[in-house]
C-alpha cells in the first residue's frame, strides 16, 4: 500500500494545481496537526483548500476540514508574513518531493517549501533566498535547515530523470548481487511501483543482478524510464486508485501502469481528485486502526480492574460472613463467655499481674467449657483468643462478650458496605465492558480487516458471564413461529444488521418512512410464514418516527438483503446507517402501531417481555398492549405491570425490570391500550 507519493506522482499534481492556484490570494494557514497543513487560498472563482501532509502528500480537497480555534506559533509567523500575498504558482524541484510555492507579498516574493519526504519539513524562504521560518529545524552535513541560512534543497539522487542518458545507467553493475529493481530505485529515486515498471517496460526480470545487466538491456531500461517520465510529464494523464481483490486501495497511480494490469481501477477525472480520495480514504482507515488500538488497550487495563474489582468483591464479602459468623457465635454463647471473662479477671486480681495469668493457660484450659475454649491468650491489651465451633474470636478482657458482639457485626457491617459497593463498582466496569466491545465490533465492521490483535471475538467476556449472542446487541425476538428477528437501533446498528448479519436467503424490511430501524428475519433460505412477517413489520414501524409522530398505522417494505445498496440512483454515497433498495419490493400495508408487554411463569420464575404483539402473545400467560401516547415509559411499564398482577397474580420484580422494558418503549412515551 503506498503512504507517500513518489516524485513522479507529485509531478503530475503540480501539472493539475500549478495553473489552477497560480494567482490566488493565500487568505490562511492553518496547522492541523504535528505534519498537517491547510492553505485557504481565494480566486475570483471561489476558494480552494490545499492540504498538505509533509512527508506524504499534497491535494486540494473539497472535504470539511476542521480547523484549530487558536494558531501555533509557527503558523501565526507564516500568518503574519504570508497573508494576503499573491500566489505566483506551485513549481518542483527536479523531480524530487519537494515542491515551491512563490508567494508575492508586502515584503517580497517569498518561497514556501514543502518538503514530502522522510519526516517532512515546511521552510519559509525569505525575498533574499535566505530561511526566516522552518518547522523542524536542523543542522545535517549536506544542508543547514536554519533560520538565517540559505536555503538549499536536499541532494537529488546520483541518475537524474530529467535528462537522462544511457552511459548514466552503467553505474547499475557497481552495485554487484543487488536485485536491479531495488538498485534502480535506489539510484535514481524513483519509488518502488514505478522502478517495477520501468524494468517491465524494459523486459528486464526485476530480481536480477545489477552486474549482470548487459549494454543493449540498459539501453532499453533508459527508453522505458525516458518514456515513463515523459508520459507522467507531457502525456495525457489518466489518473487512477488500484484496488486488491480484497477491496484494499493500494496505490494512486497518474497513468496506466503494466505493473497493475488485470486489476481493478477507480478512475478519475484528475490527479488531484484520485490523491485526495486515495489519501481520505487512508487517513480515515489509519484512524479507525487507532481507534481499535486505543479500545484493545482500554479493554485490556477494564479487564484487569474488573479482576481486581471481583478478588475486592470477595474479600469483603468473606470479611463480612466471617466477622457475622463470629458475632453470632458469641452471642449464642454469651453467658459463658462473660464467666469467662469474669474469672480471668479475678485470677488477674489474684495473681497480681497477667503475665501470671497467661502462665495458668493449661491448667485452666482443663478445666473444660467455657475455659477449654481459650486457645490464646496475650497480656498486651489484655485480649485472649477463642475458638468455638470452629469459629474463632479475639475478646477484650476489660470489656463484655456482648460489646466483643457488637463489634463484630458493626465490622460485618462496614465491610458488607464495602461489598455493596465494590459490586455497584464491578457491575459499572462490566457494564463499561459490554459497552466498549460493542464501539470495538462497530468499528471493525467499517474496516474489512480488523488487525488480529483487536478482534472483538478475541475479547473474554468476564468469565461468570455467559457469552452474548450477537444480536443481543440489537433489539431482538424470537416469532410466534420461532424465527430469530433482529432490529436496529440507530444509524451503526442499522449499518451493522445489512452489510455483517444479512444473509442470502434472509428477509429485510423498513417503514415507509425516514427514521426507522431495519428489521432482519433469519430465515437462511427457508420459507417465512406470513405470521412473522407481520410481527417484523409491526416491529419496523413501531419502532419508527411513526410512532413518535402518533400514527394509528403505517406501511413497511420487505426485500432481499442483496437489493440493499450504498449507492443512491445516481451514483451519490449514501450516509451511514442508509441504503437504497434496489428492484421489487413487497409494501405491508396499514401495520397496526401495537407492542405488547407480556408476562409467563416458568419453574416457578417469572418471565416477561415486551415486543410484537404476535411474538409476545404466543409465550405469554398473560399481556397488555401499548401504543404511542404522550407518557413517559415507566409510567406505562408500572401500570401493565399492575395490569398483569391482577391476572396473573403477585409478580416479583425490580426496578431493573421496570427499566430494562422502559427502555424498550419506543422514543420512551407512550400509553396503555388494553390488556388480555
Amino acid at each position: 500500500m503506498k503512504e507517500a507519493l513518489s516524485g513522479l506522482d507529485l509531478a503530475a499534481l503540480v501539472r493539475e494545481l500549478s495553473e489552477v492556484i497560480k494567482g490566488s490570494r493565500l487568505a490562511n494557514v492553518y496547522q492541523l496537526g504535528k505534519n498537517k497543513f491547510l492553505l485557504k487560498l481565494r480566486a475570483p472563482g471561489g476558494t480552494f483548500k490545499l492540504l498538505v501532509e509533509l512527508g506524504r502528500y499534497v491535494s486540494l480537497t473539497e472535504r470539511d476540514v476542521e480547523v484549530p480555534d487558536r494558531p501555533t506559533p509557527f503558523c501565526m509567523g507564516l500568518r503574519k508574513d504570508l497573508r494576503g500575498g499573491r500566489v505566483l504558482g506551485l513549481e518542483q524541484h527536479d523531480l524530487d518531493r519537494v515542491l515551491m510555492m512563490p508567494v508575492s507579498a508586502r515584503a517580497g516574493i517569498f518561497k514556501l517549501v514543502l518538503e514530502l519526504f522522510g519526516d517532512g519539513n515546511l521552510v519559509l524562504v525569505g525575498p533574499d533566498g535566505r530561511i526566516r521560518r522552518v518547522l523542524r529545524p536542523r543542522a545535517m552535513r549536506d544542508r543547514k535547515l536554519l533560520v538565517g541560512e540559505p536555503y538549499r534543497p536536499p541532494p537529488g539522487p546520483k541518475i537524474g530523470l530529467m535528462e537522462l542518458e544511457g552511459r548514466e545507467l552503467w553505474c547499475l553493475r557497481e552495485l554487484g548481487e543487488l536485485e536491479v529493481v531495488r538498485g534502480l530505485s535506489r539510484l535514481t529515486g524513483l519509488g518502488g511501483a514505478y522502478a517495477e515498471e520501468v524494468l517491465l517496460r524494459a523486459g528486464i526480470d526485476k530480481d536480477r543482478p545489477c552486474s549482470s545487466l548487459t549494454d543493449e538491456e540498459l539501453g532499453e531500461l533508459s527508453k522505458a524510464i525516458s518514456e515513463l517520465v515523459g508520459a507522467v510529464l507531457r502525456g495525457p494523464l489518466e489518473p487512477a486508485v488500484v484496488i486488491e481483490e480484497d477491496g484494499e486501495w493500494v496505490d494512486v497511480v497518474p497513468i496506466r501502469m503494466l505493473k497493475y494490469a488485470g486489476h481493478d481501477c477507480v478512475r478519475f477525472t484528475s490527479m488531484n481528485k484520485a490523491v485526495d480520495a486515495y489519501f481520505s480514504r487512508l487517513g480515515a482507515s489509519e484512524e479507525l486502526g487507532k481507534r481499535l488500538r486505543e479500545l484493545e488497550e482500554r479493554i485490556k487495563k477494564l479487564k484487569e480492574r474488573i479482576k481486581l474489582q471481583e478478588e475486592a468483591l470477595k474479600r469483603f464479602e468473606e470479611e463480612s460472613s466471617r466477622y457475622s459468623r463470629v458475632g453470632d457465635t458469641i452471642f449464642t454463647h454469651m453467658h459463658q463467655l462473660n464467666l469467662l471473662l469474669e474469672a480471668l479477671r479475678d485470677l488477674r486480681e489474684e495473681l497480681g499481674s497477667w503475665e501470671a495469668v497467661g502462665e495458668r493457660l493449661v491448667e485452666l484450659r482443663s478445666r473444660g467449657p467455657p475455659f477449654s475454649w481459650l486457645v490464646g491468650f496475650s497480656p498486651r491489651g489484655p485480649s485472649i483468643s477463642v475458638e468455638i465451633d470452629g469459629a474463632k474470636a479475639k475478646l477484650d478482657l476489660r470489656s463484655s462478650a456482648q460489646e466483643a458482639a457488637s463489634r463484630c457485626y458493626e465490622r460485618a457491617k462496614r465491610a458488607r458496605r464495602k461489598a455493596e459497593g465494590a459490586a455497584r463498582a464491578l457491575e459499572e466496569s462490566r457494564k463499561e465492558l459490554e459497552e466498549l466491545i460493542s464501539e470495538l465490533r462497530e468499528l471493525q465492521a467499517r474496516v474489512p480487516e480488523a488487525p488480529e490483535e483487536v478482534r472483538a471475538e478475541e475479547v473474554p467476556r468476564p468469565a461468570e458471564r455467559r457469552r452474548r449472542a450477537w444480536y443481543e446487541d440489537f433489539r431482538w425476538f424470537y416469532s410466534s413461529d420461532g424465527f430469530l428477528v433482529v432490529a436496529g437501533k440507530d444509524a451503526g446498528t442499522n449499518e451493522l444488521i445489512v452489510k455483517r448479519y444479512a444473509s442470502p436467503g434472509d428477509l429485510l424490511l423498513h417503514a415507509e418512512i425516514p427514521g426507522a430501524p431495519f428489521v432482519l428475519i433469519k430465515a437462511g433460505g427457508r420459507g417465512v410464514p406470513r405470521a412473522t412477517v407481520l410481527e417484523a413489520a409491526q416491529m419496523a414501524v413501531s419502532y419508527s418516527r411513526a410512532w413518535k409522530y402518533g400514527l394509528g398505522v403505517a406501511t413497511a417494505i420487505c426485500f432481499r438483503p442483496e437489493q440493499a445498496k450504498k449507492v443512491g440512483p445516481h451514483g451519490e454515497k449514501l450516509p451511514k446507517g442508509a441504503f437504497y433498495i434496489l428492484g421489487k419490493k413487497e409494501y405491508i400495508r396499514n401495520v397496526e402501531l401495537k407492542l405488547a408487554i407480556g408476562a409467563s411463569r416458568r419453574e416457578g420464575r417469572i418471565e416477561f417481555f415486551l415486543g410484537p404483539v404476535g411474538a409476545v402473545s404466543s409465550r405469554a400467560d398473560a399481556y397488555v398492549l401499548i401504543g404511542p401516547g404522550d407518557d413517559g415509559a415507566r409510567k406505562v411499564v408500572r401500570e401493565a405491570l399492575e395490569l398483569l398482577e391482577a391476572k396473573l397474580g403477585p409478580l416479583e420484580f425490580q426496578r431493573q425490570t421496570i427499566e430494562r422494558l422502559a427502555a424498550l418503549v419506543p422514543y420512551g412515551r407512550g400509553r396503555l391500550l388494553t390488556g388480555k
